[in-house]
């Protein structure tokens, strides 16, 4: 049933790549006289569009998928955990019903001493139940999709310490 949905979401990303979008449509990033970065604007009316035509694309392909068919061996219906896995293959009738979210998140990511890797990620949420003669089944499933990034060149400082460790920083004072 997951794939069901995965393959939904993966074919909804043909409409937003068809839309042939670069990291300059979504931000505007703004530098000073001296070369530093001052500001990075998003396009948050375009965002907020792509976000909800993924979505509806993604609905969409859900709402077209009334009914599934699962097959599952004889043995399955038995019980038995030890018979599950035996007999002739039985094809059930599904009823299918989906509710899809979407949303987008930025992530800045340091790159080196004057660099940023800056990502915008759509992400999609999909709630569905599926009913058969014998059960229902509730299961969720997320996905994100990388929209956009783009390397932020900043000014080079004219000192510059790096470490994980904040532990390290203090080595540098001595004893």
């Amino acid at each position: 049933m997951e794939s069901v949905i995965r393959n939904a979401i993966n074919q909804s990303n043909e409409v937003i790549v068809n839309k042939s979008l670069t990291y300059d449509d979504v931000f505007t990033v703004t530098y000073s006289d001296d070369k530093e970065v001052t500001s990075v604007r998003a396009n948050v009316g375009l965002i907020n569009q792509l976000a909800m035509l993924w979505g509806t694309e993604i609905q969409n392909r859900l709402n077209n998928k009334k009914e599934v068919l699962i097959s599952r061996p004889a043995g399955a219906f038995s019980g038995s955990v030890f018979l599950s896995q035996f007999g002739k293959e039985v094809t059930l009738h599904c009823t299918f019903s989906a509710i899809s979210s979407t949303d987008y998140s930025s992530v800045f990511i340091r790159q080196g001493v004057n660099q940023t890797l800056h990502r915008l990620y759509l992400e999609a949420k999909v709630e569905a139940t599926v009913l058969s003669p014998y059960s229902s089944q509730t299961l969720e499933v997320r996905d994100t999709f990388l929209f956009s990034e783009a390397v932020i060149n900043g000014k080079v400082p004219g000192t510059f310490i790096s470490s994980e460790n904040f532990n390290e920083y203090l080595d540098l004072l001595g004893n």
